[in-house]
């Protein structure tokens, strides 16, 4: 297969994109040739036959001659792919397609978020198959989706050789209010002040900035300055922070986070209330928003031996349903 993959960022330091480096490492283990048009590119390292072709994003390039330069590009190198994949950006599929039509090209998408409106509906129609981790991935009931499982790679977030902080509580992604971090400052309030709470994440949008404004006034009522941190953290520094945790929280109101998979892989007790994680985590592991406090503590006061069980049986599933090179083997035998 030539496969070419439509991304947002090439950049495997991106907080948010950078675990998407290795998935085309992947692909490019299995595929003939992977040519990536990214908006953006910054850091990678790729094998000889990846061939990364950036829209400018990086240089402020304004939107308008990204565009250009997408048909450009799909044009002039029309004879290096023969399938395409759009990962998380329908717009891309509804710009692409009077081109994908006239080459040939069958196009295929890889949604991930419980929101989308017409952009998306327009998508679905162009595309043979959208791939979802969960089916919870998409906003809406389609014919066309394939659930996957996600793609978590299980060497690089494995288990800590030693017994992390016992006192640092953890969440990572981004800061927005369909994430519900202000359950995680509530939760810290009510531990002695050997706790603290890192939040790996940071935002993007005006409202998230907002969002942002209203966590640190409640920081600050409820006087927790310098017992949370919040900012974004490179995707590869995730491994050695997650092993460091002493319990992972998890609320988002969407669909199944990645972020919390990584957190399993890594030997993490976690624990969530969101529906999205009810068919993947045991039942000690899951709690409701009205529950969450009295959950903390409840999960904090296992014992040894109870976490190290319940924390092997979390990486089991996901090395079994969500590692990384079985979904990629996945996703090409889909798109073959």
């Amino acid at each position: 297969m030539n496969l070419l993959i439509v991304t947002q960022q090439a950049d495997r330091r991106d907080p948010i994109l950078g675990f998407f480096h290795r998935w085309i490492e992947e692909f490019a283990a299995r595929c003939e040739t992977v040519t990536v048009i990214a908006q953006g590119a910054g850091d990678f390292s790729f094998p000889k036959n990846v061939h990364v072709l950036s829209l400018g994003k990086e240089q402020s390039v304004p939107r308008i001659f990204q565009i250009v330069r997408f048909y450009l590009l799909l044009w002039k190198h029309r004879k290096a792919y023969d399938t395409v994949l759009v990962h998380m950006t329908p717009v891309w599929v509804v710009l692409g397609s009077p081109l994908f039509i006239i080459l040939r090209k069958p196009v295929y998408l890889w949604y991930e978020i419980r929101r989308g409106g017409r952009m998306l509906r327009c998508a679905l129609r162009r595309v043979r198959k959208v791939f979802s981790a969960t089916r919870d991935g998409l906003p809406f009931a389609s014919s066309k989706q394939v659930v996957t499982g996600h793609g978590i790679d299980t060497e690089r977030f494995s288990p800590a050789t030693k017994d992390g902080e016992q006192h640092l509580l953890l969440t990572v992604g981004r800061l927005t209010r369909i994430k519900r971090h202000e359950l995680f400052i509530r939760a810290l309030a009510q531990l002695p002040p050997p706790y603290r709470l890192v939040v790996a994440g940071g935002t993007i949008t005006a409202d998230d900035q907002v969002y942002l404004r209203e966590l640190e006034i409640l920081i600050h009522e409820l006087q927790l300055e310098g017992r949370v941190q919040i900012g974004f953290v490179p995707h590869e520094e995730l491994p050695s922070l997650l092993r460091s945790c002493a319990l992972y929280l998890h609320a988002a109101g969407g669909g199944l986070d990645k972020s919390l998979l990584e957190a399993m892989a890594c030997g993490c007790a976690v624990l969530s209330a969101s529906e999205a994680s009810r068919n993947l985590l045991p039942a000690s592991c899951q709690t409701t928003v009205d529950g969450f406090l009295e959950a903390v503590h409840t999960t904090l006061g296992r014992s040894l031996q109870e976490r190290r069980t319940l924390t092997e049986d979390l990486r089991k599933r996901i090395v079994e349903g969500h590692s990384l090179p079985r979904l990629i083997e996945r996703l090409i035998k889909e798109m073959a």
